[in-house]
């Protein structure tokens, strides 16, 4: 159960921002562009509830991203407190490997977190289709 709680922390920020980078992309493409010609419809050119599905799809994924930092971070202190003894000692426990995937598990489920909260932050702030908008 420990490996698995370690590879989430490793693997969930990643994982929601490919995610959102797939399912924002596609849902942003067809508010625009609904078949081979751009939308032209007056203001909000192109969002019919999109910028809400949007939203919630970021959120989704930030909360995953948070939620894999907050396992890694989990595991960190579980493993915080390692037993003395030379590299083979800890080599034969397998608590520095434990110790190396809990930091980088929170090192990418963090910084994933923020990509997605700066994407998040895009989508309130620029206009849709802004080559549409006249």
């Amino acid at each position: 159960m420990r490996l698995l709680g370690l590879l989430f922390g490793l693997a969930a920020g990643p994982a929601a921002w490919i995610g959102q980078m797939l399912l924002g992309y596609g849902l942003s493409s067809y508010a625009c562009y609904p078949k081979d010609e751009p939308r032209t419809a007056s203001p909000p050119p192109g969002w019919n509830g999109e910028q809400l599905w949007l939203l919630v799809i970021n959120l989704a994924c930030l909360a995953l991203a948070l939620a894999g930092l907050l396992v890694a971070l989990a595991h960190w202190r579980r493993v915080a407190q390692e037993k003395a003894g030379g590299a083979h000692h800890m080599l034969n426990l397998g608590e520095g490997r434990a110790r190396f995937m809990a930091l980088s598990g929170m090192l990418t489920s963090g910084l994933f977190a923020a990509t997605i909260l700066f994407n998040t932050v895009n989508i309130l702030g620029v206009p849709a289709c802004w080559s549409i908008v006249r």
